[in-house]
């Protein structure tokens, strides 16, 4: 048992544990001890899967068993990890993007390259971003995206050595990680700075019933609002609502997604993101966003990426304070679609504008 040893650069590779997460498995542990195999590169000593697990029993004397995997090389054994890691069952929108990047951008390393080159408007043979696509159950875009993410991130991890951990905390948004590696020698300045604000007012605005009841019509219920208040979901109803203080982006998200984003900048940028990355990766169903139509921007380009319609109210939507007391945003607004149910979207919103279907 002791021969096994921990590579840094391996665990590196893991998405740190909560320590909620790490104080349960801990209990766990002392209660029944270690029930699984930990698994080792074989010919190598070098643990590839349970490193707290490890950890913890060497600390309490806890015995374990092993499991080889045999792997060619060092590159293989990354992949084999972060293949596992993909699999976990609450991973995060967040480590769930950086695994799967690096995984594609690894696989195109291994091709010289050659995968995903178009021609002829066609991506060719082998593609990369295809074969991982079904393998983890998204769509192509989001692999490729994933990946574009993954080298950004390594792009600015030698001037923001925390890159991961303020991705991984919201801090910083994935568009935000991507501009700012586009000159990696600006990337630290960049990144301190907060996001350029569309609205700096208040972030406490309700939604007019009538949206409401326009996307319950659409989806069928609302599941979840991530980004509400007690007073809020008095209109909304959702079965599920996070307030400020329980923070929507570290909680789970499942079902049918309402969502007025706080207008106030980082939050807007995030939770925006945060919908199409969870629709992306199939944790939700389907999702419906009334934001500002600053089209110009990062987040709402990246909504457009996995979205199936927009609505452009005509004149601005007339939101309502926690008094009651209407009042008119600053510019106009949009709703976005993510789902399936593109005509009833259609025939349900149309009555509030214009409703454009995004090109596929």
């Amino acid at each position: 048992m002791n021969d096994v040893r921990i590579d840094p650069e391996f665990r590196s590779l893991i998405p740190p544990p909560q320590p909620d997460e790490l104080r349960l498995l801990e209990e766990a542990l002392l209660r029944e001890g270690c029930r699984n195999a930990l698994v080792v590169w074989a010919g190598k000593g070098i643990l590839l899967d349970g490193h707290n697990r490890l950890v913890m029993c060497r600390r309490h004397g806890i015995p374990y068993r092993t499991t080889e995997v045999a792997l060619p090389d060092r590159a293989a054994a990354e992949d084999w990890i972060e293949r596992n890691q993909l699999a976990r069952r609450n991973l995060t929108p967040a480590d769930f993007q950086l695994l799967l990047g690096r995984r594609y951008n690894r696989a195109k390393r291994k091709d010289g390259g050659r995968g995903d080159q178009k021609s002829g408007g066609q991506f060719v043979r082998p593609n990369q971003a295809q074969q991982l696509a079904g393998e983890h159950g998204v769509n192509e875009r989001t692999v490729r995206r994933a990946g574009k993410l993954a080298r950004a991130v390594e792009a600015v991890k030698p001037d923001v050595p925390d890159i991961e951990d303020r991705y991984r905390s919201g801090h910083v948004s994935a568009s935000a990680i991507v501009e700012a590696a586009k000159d990696p020698a600006t990337a630290a300045d960049k990144l301190k700075r907060p996001h350029v604000a569309h609205n700096t007012g208040r972030s406490e605005w309700y939604t007019p019933p009538e949206y409401i009841e326009a996307a319950r019509t659409v989806m069928g219920g609302i599941d979840l609002d991530p980004a509400s208040a007690e007073q809020a979901n008095r209109v909304v109803q959702a079965r599920v609502f996070y307030t400020a203080e329980q923070d929507g982006l570290k909680q789970a998200w499942r079902g049918r997604v309402w969502l007025n984003p706080p207008y106030s900048q980082p939050l807007c940028s995030r939770f925006c993101e945060a919908v199409a990355e969870r629709f992306d990766a199939n944790e939700i169903q389907q999702a419906i966003v009334l934001v500002n139509n600053a089209t110009d921007t990062a987040f709402f380009q990246r909504m457009l990426e996995s979205a199936s319609a927009v609505c452009f109210p005509k004149g601005r939507v007339r939101f309502l304070d926690p008094d009651g007391n209407p009042g008119a945003p600053l510019q106009g607004q949009a709703v976005v679609y993510f789902g399936r149910r593109v005509s009833a979207f259609t025939e349900r919103f149309r009555e509030f504008g214009g409703v454009c279907h995004v090109a596929r």
